[in-house]
């Protein structure tokens, strides 16, 4: 039997177990006190799949600190042998874009662009991105936050290539808590620390200076060069300014270095800036050159030349002149004619009609130009016909050219209220008379584009403003020239018909083509909003003209005259006028241009044309109507195999005005027909079907053969 004294004591045995725990839970908080904050739960973080390529939007910090600077960014990792592209794609290629959606008072930076790689396909050069990459942005975060959490979204969209390319995009949110101080998130910080090494380099102590003559650019460089520099390239940031293609000669000078390059194939403009990277095997440095006057002879410098200038007012004035003969200009010419005639008696009367009808036209092309510049320097990417992209003006428009050409037909007689305004500034044979209906012309011709206008008016655009200006002004002489010369010419006076009874039934027929304009300027309203938009304008038309008719039968005019405001303020003020969420279908044979598509089927090789037009371009839709829509030109494109490109700029699209500027155009219409290893070369404004046939028979002669197809996507 066991002796007592061997027992162990129950109380003395519970005393130590608590004594163990005890010091064993210690030990457990202190531990948990002292580990590291990246062990608590980390912010989800979104993953996206799509062809070739992963990406994730990330943040290098698990919370967000008032009043700090959060860096965020697009983490791409591609599929080997694939890549996107910097801000500047090269040869060929588009960016990627970030587009943030974030909460009050955040503000996010651009892009900040890791240098990048040369990435050579064929003969082409682009630069862009590999393997895994990171895309860092900074967001300015406000210190007045009282929420717990923010939530960052982001909208992303690329171009991923190898051979082919395959736009794609993505939409991410990211979630992150609000604390007092920051902590890193240690998934990304190699990433972040990457891109940041991966920054250009200030090249403060550098002093950099361009010039172009001969087809060349010559970069001065001067300061603390690099050692290496003679082995260094030029990445520029701008576009088609300098081949991309093509490594610097470098040449040593007494003031330090010059790079020559040779222009690029799409240059037309010296810039006022440009930005480049001079970089090397480790590093690159970021510099800024100004165009200058050298002291040399290593280049020459590159003035606006006055012979160029000649040739851009010459051709603005053959441009103008054509336009009389535009649809949309004529039914003016031709009331403006008519008012001409009541003075062929009377050469001084005569003379003022045209002068006063020439002031008010080129005044108005001035300020037109004047308005555009103004814009185009803010940084809105505008051309020439701006303000037919908004539906209210060709709302007003439409509505103006309906009760003038009412009036024309002798079905309503417009008094001296307000309804007769617009009346009485361009009818008749007065001063005032000719000098609105200048205003008219140029608003109803500012939309067409006649040959010679286009080289002279992208000219215009890259010229300091006083000689664009005088190009715009000899835009609008060429325009007022027929009526200025029956003033100036007395042979051209004394062959007008002498007035007479056959006047009223001239200017009766002389309504008809101003109902063709107006049902012009419904199809444009129409394509810019909706089929709904265009009965409304339709339905406000028939309500002012029942409010003037009002006027004429009722002695309570005001009941008119509030009919008629009614029918001015319904498609002017409605809030749907200026949104249309979807573009106007393009025709089954033709794909939907985009700097996405046009990089993805140079790559494959494939011919191209490419077709930029507008709804309110009269020109282009003659040429569409005559040559590019009928059954024998589209048949010719698919057994060339030549896929066919359109894009539509009846509403603004910043990015069709981008395309424009590449082959110094400001306005539509466009064609570019682009072999498929050869340069792009532009066709004629004027298009025929035996000229697009001789151009596609070229195309073949001097191209590898493409299997036909009719499927271009």
């Amino acid at each position: 039997m066991p002796r007592p004294d061997r027992q162990w004591p129950a109380q003395p045995a519970v005393n130590f177990l608590m004594h163990y725990v005890s010091r064993l839970m210690l030990v457990l908080m202190l531990l948990a006190t002292c580990m590291p904050a990246h062990s608590m739960p980390l912010p989800l973080t979104q993953e996206v799949r799509t062809d070739h390529l992963t990406s994730r939007f990330v943040a290098s910090e698990t919370v967000i600190v008032p009043g700090r600077v959060l860096r965020v960014g697009l983490l791409l990792e591609h599929d080997p042998h694939w890549h996107t592209y910097w801000k500047n794609s090269g040869d060929s290629g588009a960016a990627t874009r970030l587009d943030f959606a974030l909460p009050a008072g955040f503000v996010a930076g651009d892009i900040r662009w890791p240098v990048p790689e040369r990435l050579p396909t064929g003969d082409l050069i682009n630069f862009g991105y590999s393997q895994r990459q990171l895309l860092p942005v900074m967001i300015q975060v406000p210190s007045a936050l009282e929420a717990s959490e923010a939530t960052l979204t982001l909208k992303a969209d690329w171009l991923v290539c190898q051979e082919e390319c395959i736009p794609g995009e993505a939409t991410y949110e990211l979630t992150l808590p609000v604390a007092g101080h920051s902590t890193p998130d240690p998934r990304w910080a190699e990433d972040f620390a990457r891109a940041e090494a991966a920054q250009p380099k200030s090249a403060k102590a550098m002093t950099a200076s361009y010039t172009i003559a001969d087809g060349l650019l010559h970069l001065h460089l001067s300061g603390a060069l690099p050692a290496d520099i003679a082995e260094r390239w030029l990445l520029p940031e701008t576009p088609q300014i300098v081949s991309n293609s093509a490594m610097p000669e470098w040449h040593q000078h007494a003031s330090g270095w010059v790079a020559t390059l040779p222009l690029s194939d799409y240059y037309h403009a010296m810039p006022t800036r440009f930005p480049l990277l001079l970089a090397g095997p480790k590093d690159a440095f970021r510099l800024v050159a100004l165009p200058t006057t050298v002291t040399d002879n290593t280049a020459a410098p590159a003035p606006i030349q006055a012979a160029s200038l000649l040739i851009a007012v010459v051709l603005a004035l053959l441009g103008g002149l054509v336009l009389n003969l535009m649809p949309c200009v004529f039914p003016v010419l031709s009331f403006k004619a008519l008012g001409a005639l009541q003075h062929a008696d009377d050469r001084q009367a005569l003379r003022r009609h045209g002068f006063f009808y020439t002031a008010g036209v080129i005044l108005s092309f001035l300020v037109l130009a004047g308005v555009l510049l103004a814009l185009r320097h803010a940084g809105e990417q505008i051309g020439w016909g701006f303000q037919l992209q908004e539906p209210r003006f060709v709302a007003a428009l439409a509505l103006l050219m309906f009760v003038m050409a009412m009036s024309f037909a002798g079905l309503l007689e417009l008094g001296a209220g307000l309804a007769g305004i617009g009346q009485r500034l361009t009818e008749g044979a007065g001063d005032r008379s000719a000098f609105f209906s200048g205003v008219l012309a140029c608003a109803v011709a500012s939309p067409c584009t006649a040959p010679f206008m286009g080289t002279a008016l992208g000219y215009a655009m890259v010229q300091p403003a006083p000689a664009a200006l005088l190009v715009f002004a000899a835009l609008g002489l060429g325009l007022a020239m027929p009526m200025l010369l029956l003033g100036l010419v007395p042979a051209l006076a004394r062959r007008l018909p002498r007035p007479g009874a056959w006047m009223l039934t001239f200017r009766q027929l002389l309504a008809f083509p101003l109902l063709l304009t107006v049902v012009w300027l419904l199809w444009v309203y129409g394509e810019q909003t909706s089929a709904l938009n265009m009965a409304w304008l339709l339905a406000a038309m028939v309500l002012v003209a029942f409010g003037l008719w009002w006027r004429q039968q009722s002695s309570l005019a005001w009941v008119g005259l509030l009919l008629v405001l009614a029918g001015v303020a319904a498609p002017l003020l409605s809030p749907d006028a200026a949104i249309k969420d979807s573009r106007p279908a393009v025709q089954e044979q033709a794909e939907a241009w985009s700097e996405a598509r046009l990089a993805a089927l140079r790559m494959q090789g494939r011919p191209i044309l490419v077709n930029m037009t507008a709804a309110w371009c009269i020109t282009c839709l003659a040429n569409e109507r005559s040559t590019l829509a009928t059954s024998e030109i589209q048949q010719a494109l698919q057994r060339s195999g030549v896929a066919y490109l359109k894009g539509d700029w009846t509403r603004r699209d910043p990015a069709i005005t981008r395309y424009l500027q590449q082959f110094g155009r400001n306005g539509v219409p466009l064609y570019v027909l682009y072999p498929a290893s050869s340069e792009p070369r532009l066709l004629p404004q004027i298009l025929t079907p035996a000229l697009v046939k001789a151009a596609l028979a070229e195309l073949a002669s001097t191209s590898p053969p493409v299997p036909p197809t009719g499927d271009s996507k």
